[in-house]
């Protein structure tokens, strides 16, 4: 049976992986996109050919093309250079490859395919031996035989087209001895080989297919027809040219040596390191068998745990200064030292560890089975793994336990215990070099695990009579709407499909399609295309009605019923790690989107009510961002306004438009309120304009008198942005990070939106920060003063708590007193509006 040899053209793969990973780093912002789309296509292609034999050929940077600039000194001229992070990762891809044990060829005068090409020839010589070419350069077609054969990369890491002579053949109607003429006749453009001028590849093939070769072409010139025989006599010379140019040369100065090559001296301990130093944990589940290292990664201890008796486990772990804890089913794992572990009933276990310090991943969801069990006194939590991975590196895709600590499963709970001792002691060091990060993970995030635990335990409790009678009327409304736009078309439809609706619209009822987006199905009908059609068509108004109706039904009014428990209440989950800023996210139902900006939204709120003898109270930090922002820049005219409770939009107003702070009109308060939050992240003219109903000029004259007004706001977010390129993170008052590896994109819509996440992030962060340290504040208060009072939400700059009737009033107070001084040294008054009611919908 024949060896397998697989030759990958190394900068072409690692090209295609850094396009298509463009956002991924490891925790301290070093980027690794193209290295990870690298390995995880290389991998894949290693498990689907099943080699016996691996090398990689590389571009030698600067020399490897000389040869061919002698013959034509515009070949490959015009490429823009790569991007700077894009070089910075091909070290990083070395110290891969020599992990990989595949060892890695570059030669002056030589590029990576001709030393494809000879290692090819030298691989024949030998007999016996297929090999596979792994490139997105088709100039490795040349090479194909029936021995050799193509995998030819194309866009991203999963889109590959794969080749051997027949599907060459089938292909490209040629053979493959004719496929170096067919590029001397119609040239590269992604290599600037010029072929001849006005010969495409239809007309090459044709003149293959009945002449053979390029010399054959050139000797029949009087049977080719007039108008293509003068593009072949003007273009001789370039196309033998071009041939010379784009011919592989088989004699690069490399040798065959296929011990080198064998993948069985592959190190799976040294590259199981590598996986789990990069943060490629996902990769190792992926490893093809024969590259997987069984033991455990590197960072775990290779010691097994030793099961303790319950009987005489209770005295030690009580002494303990933290406990690692692994919830297994109804039994409990608590580990005081990394190699011992009791197995208890959840709760005898809940007996010991009101009295120590936990240590768990994930561990919101073992509080809320606590909680479940009736047990009220919940322990603190001293770290938690999962969070710990997020404030590490918020941009991480997974933070399962076994991804973060390289185990294919966590098949046992002595397992997950001695991951969780070995992540612990991993997260701890990287904590100690970024103290002020520490701070944020243990006075914000890991205090607010329990509060949250507790918030989604408790619920809030729904009127579904209100929901039913809504969506009665609804649905009343939704078909009247539909027979209005089935009238105005002439037939039924399915209103909800695009494609129906577009053939509506633009087909039948000629709706004007200057300036509307065309894609495979039609013209599209996504808000933006409607935006430019309202007043055109009656039917475009009922449209858009029809969707926040039905969006309103679907999402909320008729879901929200189903998915309370028994008692009425429903359940949301609060999120600290979705958020890059560090804000909550809520989900399974999500609660911090209810629109409330319309009447039907905010009567949703109005199905939410307290229990009976219960009031609601919300409290809601006024202006919020700006009075951060004003004190992150330094702007101490917006803070001296914030803090002689001056109405700041009206102030905007007053200084833009040049009047009297009295004479400012509701117009001019409204668009300078506009101004006030978009200007500040980043609203273009375009999107100002759209937004406050002013034209191009109009907008572009507020955004520069605002910048000239607040020149230390335009200086800060200038900075923010050039910390980003600089540091590769940015941060928050508090030390909360986010790393900005983006902001280095080639693509300028994706380093755009890098660079405006980047400028919002300290500002956000802050406020996220802020909030988790009043929701906390507030808890121990209530839980000294007021037990029976909750905190049930919070959704965006609020906090709603649901408290006994006769404790509202007084708890309105104790919320606007903690909120306004949760941090009284941040420079700028905070100001917070409370509110008393009955429902969600009256706060």
């Amino acid at each position: 049976m024949a060896k397998r040899f697989v030759i990958i053209d190394g900068k072409s793969v690692f090209y295609r992986g850094y396009y298509a990973m463009p956002n991924l780093s490891t925790a301290d912002g070093t980027p690794t996109g193209g290295v990870y789309g690298f390995a995880a296509l290389s991998l894949e292609l290693i498990r689907q050919i099943q080699p016996d034999y691996v090398c990689v050929a590389w571009d030698k940077p600067k020399t490897n093309i000389r040869k061919r600039l002698e013959i034509y000194p515009e070949y490959k001229a015009g490429r823009k250079p790569a991007p700077p992070d894009f070089y910075a990762q091909i070290p990083i891809l070395h110290e891969l490859l020599d992990a990989f044990g595949w060892p890695l060829y570059e030669f002056d005068d030589y590029e990576a395919d001709d030393i494809m090409a000879t290692l090819d020839r030298q691989a024949e010589a030998r007999g016996n031996i297929e090999t596979y070419l792994i490139t997105s350069d088709l100039d490795a077609l040349q090479i194909l035989d029936s021995n050799t054969f193509l995998y030819a990369l194309k866009k991203g890491v999963s889109n590959i087209d794969k080749f051997d002579v027949a599907e060459f053949e089938a292909r490209y109607k040629i053979r493959i001895d004719q496929f170096l003429d067919l590029k001397s006749l119609k040239g590269d453009s992604s290599d600037n080989i010029p072929g001849v001028a006005g010969v495409g590849e239809k007309t090459a093939t044709q003149l293959l297919q009945q002449f053979d070769t390029l010399d054959g072409i050139y000797e029949h010139l009087d049977d080719v027809k007039e108008s293509v025989r003068k593009k072949l006599i003007a273009g001789k010379d370039s196309a033998y040219m071009s041939k010379r140019l784009a011919a592989l040369m088989f004699d690069a100065p490399v040798a065959l040596d296929l011990p080198a090559m064998d993948i069985a001296r592959l190190d799976t301990a040294k590259l199981k390191a590598m996986l789990v130093k990069l943060e490629f944990r996902s990769l190792l589940r992926k490893l093809p068998d024969a590259m997987k290292d069984d033991t455990p990664a590197a960072v775990l201890d290779t010691n097994d745990v030793e099961e303790i008796e319950p009987g005489t486990a209770q005295a030690v772990l009580m002494m303990a200064p933290e406990l690692v804890v692994w919830a297994d089913g109804d039994d409990v794992w608590l580990s005081h030292e990394r190699a011992k572990a009791a197995r208890l009933p959840r709760a005898d276990a809940a007996k010991i560890l009101t009295h120590v310090p936990i240590v768990g991943h994930d561990v919101k969801k073992f509080l809320k089975q606590l909680l479940a069990d009736g047990i009220t006194t919940l322990p603190e939590v001293q770290h938690d793994t999962a969070q710990g991975s997020f404030l590490l590196n918020p941009l991480r895709k997974s933070r399962r336990l076994e991804d973060l600590v390289g185990l294919e499963s966590i098949d046992s709970p002595k397992n997950a215990v001695r991951a969780i001792w070995a992540l612990y002691d991993e997260q701890r060091q990287a904590f100690e070099a970024l103290p002020d990060l520490s701070r944020v993970a243990h006075e914000m995030d890991f205090p607010l695990i329990a509060i949250l635990a507790r918030m989604e335990h408790q619920g809030i409790r729904l009127d579904a009579g209100v929901l039913d009678a809504m969506n009665t009327k609804l649905t009343r409304e939704i078909v009247d709407i539909q027979a209005q736009v089935y009238d105005m078309v002439g037939y039924e439809f399915n209103v909800s499909s695009p494609m129906q609706l577009s053939e509506a619209l633009f087909t039948k009822l000629q709706l004007p399609t200057a300036g509307i987006k065309k894609g495979h199905t039609g013209y599209s009908t996504g808000q933006k295309e409607l935006d430019k059609l309202r007043g055109q068509h009656p039917i475009v108004e009922l449209i858009e009605r029809y969707r926040e109706l039905t969006k309103l039904q679907n999402t909320y009014v008729a879901t929200l019923p189903h998915q309370a428990d028994e008692r009425g209440y429903v359940h949301t989950t609060f999120n600290q790690d979705v958020v890059a800023t560090g804000r909550l996210s809520s989900t399974d139902p999500n609660l911090q989107n209810i629109p409330i900006r319309t009447a039907l939204g905010r009567h949703i709120r109005d199905a939410f009510v307290p229990a009976d003898g219960n009031m609601f109270v919300n409290a809601d930090y006024s202006q919020f961002e700006l009075r951060l922002a004003a004190v992150m820049a330094g702007e101490q005219g917006m803070i001296d306004d914030f803090n002689s409770d001056t109405d700041i939009h009206a102030k905007t107003a007053a200084e833009v438009y040049g009047v009297p702070l009295a004479d400012v009109t509701p117009a001019q308060r409204r668009r300078a309120k506009v101004v006030n939050f978009g200007v500040l992240y980043g609203m273009s003219q375009h999107g100002l304009a759209a937004a406050a109903h002013m034209n191009y000029a109009e907008a572009q004259h507020f955004i520069d008198e605002y910048y000239r007004m607040h020149p230390s706001l335009k200086a800060y977010m200038a900075n923010t942005i050039r910390k980003a390129h600089d540091d590769g993170f940015v941060e928050t008052l508090f030390g909360r990070r986010r790393w900005t590896p983006d902001v280095k994109s080639s693509n300028f819509a994706v380093r755009n939106a890098a660079e405006r996440a980047a400028a919002n992030m300290p500002i956000q962060g802050t406020e996220a920060d802020l909030m988790k340290l009043a929701m906390i504040k507030v808890q121990q208060l209530l839980d000294r003063d007021y037990p029976e009072a909750r905190q049930i939400l919070q959704i965006h700059d609020s906090i709603l708590v649901e408290c006994p009737r006769a404790e509202a009033k007084a708890i309105a107070a104790l919320l606007v007193d903690a909120m306004e001084q949760v941090y009284p040294k941040l420079g700028v008054r905070l100001r917070v509006d409370v509110k008393i009611g009955e429902h969600w919908g009256d706060v």
